[in-house]
């Protein structure tokens, strides 16, 4: 088994590949690419029509030297009708066609780097809201269990020797899978990994051996995509009834506090699959009993399947309560102590862009946070409020190209959780900045409470923290982590966190 750069003849070619239905296997395929830019001599290349693409990246990839294709049953009529590209794949290369594309990437990409999630625990998890720091826990969890722990998400991908920019939550299926084998020449013996419910609906995740898989929640958002809650929830509950290459299941994590958690918990357990369940309720096996949530902090005792354990945490806020509990049933899925576990909850310092507090020499806080839906400006703002003895001031905005139907109730929660709000842009992509704001500001104007638009987000920040008095919270909610803004087609450098900074440095002149 190889972990660095892998090659394969055509006997592997035969026992991962249906039959040439024209050309024949080559003698070796030296790489394996979806992206006919990225395609060298000797590269198996997967043809997977979608959004943007043309059947001319397909002759890009044979001219830059693919040795052999594979495509989608079902697209091979279309391969058919162009005598000049059938001929080219007849003479230079091959095809085999597959029943699920999507489905046979991510197998085949396990398959070439030699089956990696195999060898490590992989632990997903999945939901609305609380990925990223449920992860950034688990990861810390493992660590401190003596599991040396890589990370997949939104923030970074951490393949143990240096954390890098994420350019996307969860990344292909053939990056996935190369993500693993690096992780495991690395040295790591796990990965905590963040799994949307797109990786989720295009199969990316198949071929991925799980061993521990965990849902947070479910509140309304991506609705562009799935159109309604219940395709949603059937996108997230594809990794909750996980089923690995080797037959065998993962152990399950989830809150059942939250109304499609308690769905899945029964179905997991009228299935026989091993459950672990968190939340508040007296039936969870993981919940609070003596707990303190401040805003330096979450301290107190746990109840948990194996007895009683102690925390200690400089999270904040009651939804990171909840991540916690998560955190703690992904520990114990993997046979840590309550010790080990203790531990590494109480080593986290943080998150970056989750209830980020930037340096405030004025008397006000200021904290950035990626909430970008109703539910998580909610938990975030009513978090927020009893530990705030002045006025809460809010700036958040929507994102276009997305799911409208959030936004005049993220307006709402926005109005019934501030003093006053600074409605501005988010990532406006190739929407109109101004529309957006019109669609959000019904929600807003029925609260009651005093709001300005300013579009610019710049400006809208430099606005709200001239605006605070000591004893004042800003929050800057809906980016978080991310270091850009999305104008039009156009990817520009900001940065919540350094905006704020530049805007506290003038008010303290």
């Amino acid at each position: 088994m190889r972990h660095d750069r892998p090659t394969h003849d055509k006997h592997w070619l035969s026992l991962n590949l249906p039959p040439p239905v024209c050309g024949r296997f080559p003698e070796k395929v030296l790489s394996l690419s979806d992206d006919s830019r990225q395609v060298e001599n000797g590269a198996l290349f997967l043809i997977r029509p979608g959004e943007g693409f043309r059947w001319e990246f397909v002759d890009e990839a044979l001219d830059r030297g693919a040795s052999y294709l594979v495509a989608d049953r079902k697209a091979f009529p279309e391969i058919d009708s162009r005598p000049a590209l059938s001929s080219r794949i007849r003479e230079f290369a091959g095809l085999s066609l597959v029943e699920n594309l999507p489905r046979a990437v991510g197998q085949l990409a396990s398959s070439w780097w030699g089956f990696p999630s195999s060898f490590l625990k992989v632990i997903g998890v999945t939901g609305t809201n609380g990925k990223t720091t449920s992860s950034f826990l688990t990861r810390s969890v493992c660590r401190a269990g003596g599991l040396p722990c890589g990370l997949i998400g939104t923030v970074v991908f951490d393949v143990g020797h240096e954390e890098t920019e994420a350019p996307q939550t969860t990344p292909g299926a053939i990056r996935i899978q190369s993500l693993f084998a690096e992780s495991l020449r690395n040295g790591l013996k796990s990965v905590s990994m963040e799994v949307s419910s797109h990786a989720l609906d295009q199969d990316r995740l198949a071929g991925t051996n799980f061993s521990v898989v965990h849902f947070t929640n479910l509140t309304r958002d991506h609705l562009d995509y799935h159109r309604t809650m219940e395709a949603y929830f059937e996108a997230k509950r594809k990794l909750l009834m996980w089923e690995n290459p080797d037959g065998s299941h993962p152990v399950a994590v989830v809150h059942t506090g939250d109304e499609y958690g308690a769905r899945l918990a029964k179905e997991l357990e009228r299935d026989g699959r091993r459950v672990l369940t968190y939340g508040e309720g007296a039936d969870a096996m993981i919940r609070p009993l003596r707990v303190d949530v401040g805003l330096s902090g979450i301290r107190g005792t746990l109840r948990t399947s194996r007895g009683e354990m102690s925390i200690d945490s400089s999270l904040s806020g009651h939804y990171n309560l909840q991540n916690i509990l998560g955190a703690v049933g992904c520990g114990e899925a993997l046979g840590l102590s309550m010790e080990k576990i203790a531990e590494g909850i109480h080593s986290l310092p943080g998150v970056p862009g989750r209830f980020e507090r930037v340096d405030s020499p004025t008397g006000f806080s200021v904290i950035v946070d990626y909430a970008h839906t109703d539910d998580a400006l909610s938990n975030l703002l009513s978090a927020v409020r009893p530990v705030t003895r002045g006025k809460v001031i809010t700036v958040f905005g929507c994102g276009g190209d997305r799911d409208r139907g959030k936004r005049p109730r993220m307006g709402s929660v926005a109005g019934r959780l501030s003093d006053f709000v600074v409605l501005t842009s988010d990532n406006p992509r190739t929407e109109n900045p101004e529309s957006i704001l019109d669609e959000i500001e019904p929600g807003l104007r029925e609260t009651g409470t005093p709001y300005v638009r300013v579009s610019d987000r710049k400006s809208a920040i430099f606005e709200a923290i001239r605006r605070a008095r000591p004893g004042d919270a800003v929050v800057i909610a809906g980016k978080g982590h991310e270091n850009y803004q999305i104008l039009g087609k156009q990817k520009i450098h900001f940065d919540d966190r350094e905006i704020a900074r530049l805007a506290l440095a003038e008010s303290s002149r």
